[in-house]
């Protein structure tokens, strides 16, 4: 097991993601579909992993008990796709390498149009007005309902302080899912830091 540097969550053991098809996330999946059927490719993951991910692995989630990652789905580069009963958790890094956007409401307008794949390819797709809020690790973030398909949930945006960049997730489930499923998704969201002081690129 590797040792990583830490960052704003503590005390847990961390493990990177391991590679997969690069550029996979950068095409949103069917997600109704992905909520109803099993992952073959799925990894449980321990209670209490802290899983890095990001071109520098400059972005942590926590992950509680109950999990499983979709290897084939989650890239190191670009972000995680964790399945809990019936519920999905997508995180996604954005970096904002071709200029910062103008606030977190650029940022949610920017995720708005890229769920028009979803509805491009005849997904019923709804994007709510977003609301403001705060983390123990994230300050100014957005958040509004998202329904994709049949499935139901909330959209984030989560910043980094210097909003080059953030994290866009997406917490999908069918209207009936369990409620415990949905509370340990809010905790991921809640979970999720960035590392500020790791400004070398460099990991361990």
């Amino acid at each position: 097991m590797d040792d990583f540097k830490g960052n704003a969550v503590h005390g847990a053991r961390r493990v990177w993601v391991p590679l997969a098809v690069a550029g996979v996330l950068l095409a949103l999946t069917a997600v109704e579909g992905l909520v109803a059927k099993a992952l073959p490719s799925g990894e449980p993951v321990p209670a209490g992993t802290v899983i890095e991910f990001g071109t520098t692995g400059q972005v942590s989630a926590q992950v509680g008990e109950g999990w499983t990652l979709d290897r084939t789905a989650s890239d190191r580069n670009s972000g995680l796709l964790l399945t809990r009963g019936d519920v999905t958790v997508h995180l996604a890094i954005v970096e904002f390498n071709a200029g910062k956007p103008d606030g977190t409401q650029e940022m949610w307008d920017g995720m708005e149009r890229l769920l028009d794949v979803e509805r491009h390819s005849g997904t019923e797709v709804w994007l709510g007005e977003p609301t403001e809020f705060d983390t123990k690790w994230i300050s100014g973030g957005l958040y509004g309902s998202l329904q994709v398909g049949t499935a139901i949930g909330t959209a984030f945006i989560l910043p980094a302080d210097d909003d080059a960049e953030a994290v866009e997730a997406k917490v999908l489930g069918p209207f009936d899912a369990d409620q415990a499923d949905w509370t340990a998704a809010t905790e991921i969201i809640d979970s999720v830091a960035f590392d500020e002081d790791d400004d070398t690129g460099e990991t361990a």
